[in-house]
Order: structure tokens, then sequence, then C-alpha cells
């Protein structure tokens, strides 16, 4: 025993000399870390385990509440309660009035534009294509296509182009494409 002690101490001086205090402490800390590592790593491991079952589990849980909650048409009756909700293309009128009540709001003046009806014998829907090139700041023209999309619920914005004369400039030239859709016959 005796002989172990000092073999032990011969070592430890060595060492010392060796790498010096500061790389015993490091050697020391070393292994008290892979102590640690090997005791603290199984559980660890069987703890990420039971996570990652549980992870599975929910997941097969979520895709099957998705599947049973998936809402499928299942009679014609939805499709016609749903189409029944756009208006018929006798409310253009109205809808272009809006949006010139919108234009009046944003303080845009509207020069001219293109219009278009995109009309498929006997389909369920029929479009109508606005295209308004405009001139206004970027203000201008975010609260004219904000307020004409609140304003108009079966209208959507089909194309937004952009573009600055000159870099210091608050003005731009934009191309606005509306299309409304309306029920079809």
């Amino acid at each position: 025993m005796n002989r172990v002690r000092s073999m032990a101490l011969k070592l430890r001086y060595a060492l010392a000399r060796r790498v010096g205090w500061p790389g015993v402490v490091g050697i020391c800390l070393l292994g008290f870390t892979l102590f640690v590592a090997s005791a603290v790593a199984p559980r660890l491991e069987k703890n990420a385990g039971e996570i990652k079952l549980q992870t599975g589990v929910a997941l097969i849980d979520l895709n099957r509440a998705r599947l049973e909650h998936r809402v499928q048409p299942k009679t014609s009756e939805q499709l016609v309660r749903f189409t029944a909700w756009f208006p018929t293309i006798d409310h253009n009128v109205g809808d272009l009035r809006q949006l010139m009540e919108q234009a009046q709001l944003a303080k845009l003046d509207l020069v001219k534009g293109e219009y278009r009806v995109s009309d498929a014998q006997g389909a369920a829907f029929v479009s109508y294509e606005v295209v308004l090139p405009v001139k206004a700041s970027y203000d201008t023209l975010r609260s004219f296509i904000a307020g004409v999309l609140n304003a108009i619920p079966n209208a959507s914005l089909a194309e937004l182009h952009i573009e600055r004369a000159a870099v210091n400039s608050t003005i731009q030239d934009a191309r606005i494409h509306f299309t409304f859709v309306y029920r079809g016959a």
C-alpha cells in the first residue's frame, strides 16, 4: 500500500513538472467531466428516446385529427351554397362604383383603365378583369388597394407592378390588375 502511495506521489510530481499545475488541474477537470458524462449520458439518452416516442405518438394523433376534421364537400348542395356566396355579373356596376369611391377616398385619379370579361360558356364563375395604370405615391396606392379589397369581397389583386421613374421621386408609375369574380349562369 505504501509502495502504491509513493508511486502515485512520484507520478503526480512528474506530471506537475511536465505540464504544470494548470495542466494537472485541466486533466483532473477533464477526468471529472468524463466521469459525469458517463454517469449522466445513459439517463439523457433514455429521456431523449421517451421524448421521441411521445412526439411520434402526438404526430400520429395530430394527423388522425386532421384527417377526421377535413371538410369534404359531401353533397352538391354545399357546392351550390358556395357558389351562391358570389354575386351575379349584374352587380358589376356597383362594384365599379365602389372602386371609384375608393379611388376618391385615397385621392387617386383614375384616368383610364382596361376592362375585360372572361366568360367561358356554362362556367360556374365569370371573371371581370380591371387593369388600371396610375401615378401616385406608395401610400396612396396601398390605401387604394386595401380599400378596394376590403369594400368588394369578390375582388382579388391579380397583379401589381410598380416602377419609380427616379430614385428621389415619391411618385410611382403603377399598373394595378384586379379580378372581380361573379357567379356564372
